[in-house]
């Protein structure tokens, strides 16, 4: 009941993206939820999995707030930390501050806490070299997925091969894109899966 409630009033939003954030953030708790009453090394692998899917999650939205609505005093902690997951490494704690963050220097300090986070922050701020904080994220994805493959008995990886096929897919549209304008010094950057020279590996 409470659930179908927060969906009706999500729905009055005119902004597709809140939509969208909501939907995802209902996902990721119902998944999660379903993964960890399985038990054993499908919990243990896929529980991992989507706690950073969580946490990737509440901060993308958190960084694409600011300079819009959702970034008002009022609405920080109300419709922002609405669209948090109530799952992830960050929750409750970590998403809690979130909520009061009200731009990038506030967010940084927050991610510090996280050792993780904080060294994917640190790409992002400093505005230097090839990696955007989405290359970051996805490279740390690409080794949690990667990885999920060495356990046994497990349902995790399923979900991992979906998530690298579709890695796969962005790595050949980056590619067609380099090609389409005549970017080919740039095609090479972009998040190999499997690689042999992966600095995980």
């Amino acid at each position: 009941q409470h659930r179908g409630t927060d969906s009706r009033h999500v729905l009055e939003e005119v902004e597709i993206e809140i939509i969208k954030s909501s939907l995802i953030k209902y996902w990721i708790e119902d998944f999660y939820m379903f993964v960890m009453s399985l038990g054993g090394a499908t919990a243990e692998i896929m529980g991992e999995l989507l706690r950073v899917r969580a946490d990737t999650n509440a901060i993308n939205i958190t960084l694409n707030s600011f300079g819009t609505p959702l970034n008002e005093p009022a609405m920080r902690t109300s419709d922002r930390k609405r669209l948090y997951p109530a799952v992830g490494n960050l929750y409750p704690a970590g998403t809690a501050m979130l909520a009061d963050v009200s731009d990038e220097d506030e967010l940084g300090r927050v991610l510090e806490l996280f050792p993780t986070y904080s060294a994917i922050w640190n790409i992002h701020a400093s505005g230097i070299g090839e990696k955007s904080i989405d290359d970051a994220f996805y490279e740390r994805d690409v080794q949690a997925l990667e990885l999920a493959f060495e356990g046994q008995m497990h349902f995790g990886c399923f979900y991992a091969y979906v998530k690298l096929k579709e890695q796969e897919i962005r790595n050949l549209v980056w590619i067609t894109e380099c090609i389409l304008q005549q970017q080919k010094d740039e095609i090479g950057k972009f998040v190999q899966v499997f690689s042999r020279t992966a600095p995980w590996r």
